[in-house]
C-alpha cells in the first residue's frame, strides 16, 4: 500500500513537472526573486547587529541559521502545502471534494499531496544553503548527534506545519466561502524568522507551548549550534505525532459532517 502511494505521488509530480517546466523562464525568474529576498533579509538583519555583537544571546551568523530554516520551511509551505490545502474551499464550493471522496485512494492523501509548486523548488535549497554558509562562517561542523537532532526537529517542523494547515483548511467544510486561510499559517510561520528569545515573555511562551513555532526554527538552529537540550528533540517528535493524528482525526470528523456540494 505504501509503495502504491509513492508511485502515485511520482505520477502526480512527474505530470506536473512536465507541464510546468515548459515555462522554464518562470522557474528561473522565481529562483532569482527568492535569492534576492534571501539576500535582502540577510542584509536587513545585519543592520540590527551593527552596534551589538549579540542580540538576546544570538550572534549574526547564528541568526542566519534561523533565517535559513525559516526560508526552508516557507519554501516547503509554498511548494507542498499551499498548492494543495489552499484548494479546500474550492473543493467544497465547486463539489470537487465529492469527486475526491469517490476515489479508491485516501482522501487526506489526495487533498494534501496531489499538486506541487514546481516554481518553488529552489526556496528550500536556498534556505539550507544559507544555513551551511552560516556554519562555515563560524567554522562549525555539527557532530553526528547534533545533525541527528537537527534532522529530527526539521522533519517534526514539517509535520507540525502540515498539521496546522490541514486543521485550518478543514474548517472550510463548514465555512465554505472562507478563503486564504493559508495566510494565517504564513503569518504564524513569519514569527519564526527570528529566534523566540527576541520576543516578549508571554509571546515566547505562546510560540513555544500553544503554537510551537520555536520547534520549527529556533530549536533546530540550537541543535546545529550544540545548544539544544536532548529532551526537546523527544518533545518535538511527540508534538509532531500528536498534531498529525489530531489533524487526521479532525479531517475524518469533518467528512462525517460533510453533506455534499448539492446540500
Amino acid at each position: 500500500m505504501r509503495n502504491s502511494y509513492l508511485r502515485l505521488m511520482g505520477i502526480f509530480y512527474k505530470n506536473t513537472l512536465i507541464s510546468e517546466m515548459e515555462y522554464r523562464v518562470n522557474f528561473l525568474g522565481n529562483l532569482g526573486l527568492s535569492l534576492f529576498w534571501l539576500m535582502w533579509a540577510a542584509l536587513s538583519v545585519r543592520v540590527y547587529f551593527s552596534h551589538a555583537e549579540t542580540i538576546a544571546g544570538w550572534t549574526y551568523d547564528e541568526m542566519l541559521i534561523v533565517m535559513g530554516l525559516f526560508f526552508t520551511l516557507n519554501g516547503y509551505r509554498q511548494m507542498i502545502l499551499e498548492p494543495n490545502l489552499s484548494r479546500m474551499s474550492e473543493h467544497v464550493r465547486l463539489g470537487t471534494l465529492d469527486y475526491i471522496l469517490t476515489k479508491p485512494v485516501d482522501s487526506q492523501f489526495l487533498v494534501s499531496l496531489r499538486h506541487i509548486g514546481v516554481y518553488n523548488w529552489g526556496d528550500p535549497l536556498l534556505g539550507l544553503s544559507l544555513v551551511v554558509i552560516a556554519l562555515a562562517r563560524m567554522n562549525r561542523v555539527p557532530g553526528p548527534v547534533e545533525l541527528g537532532q537537527f534532522i529530527v526537529l526539521l522533519v517534526a517542523a514539517m509535520v507540525l506545519l502540515y498539521s496546522l494547515s490541514l486543521i485550518l483548511q478543514t474548517t472550510t467544510i463548514w465555512l465554505v466561502n472562507v478563503e486564504r486561510l493559508d495566510t494565517i499559517v504564513m503569518g504564524l510561520l513569519e514569527t519564526g524568522r527570528f529566534p523566540v528569545g527576541f520576543y516578549r515573555d508571554w509571546l515566547r511562551v505562546f510560540l513555544t507551548v500553544v503554537i510551537p513555532v520555536a520547534f520549527m526554527t529556533t530549536f533546530p538552529a540550537r541543535a546545529l549550534l550544540g545548544r539544544l537540550e536532548p529532551w526537546l528533540a523527544a518533545v518535538a517528535v511527540i508534538l509532531a505525532a500528536t498534531s498529525f493524528v489530531g489533524a487526521s482525526l479532525f479531517w475524518r470528523f469533518a467528512l462525517r459532517h460533510y453533506s455534499g456540494a448539492s446540500a
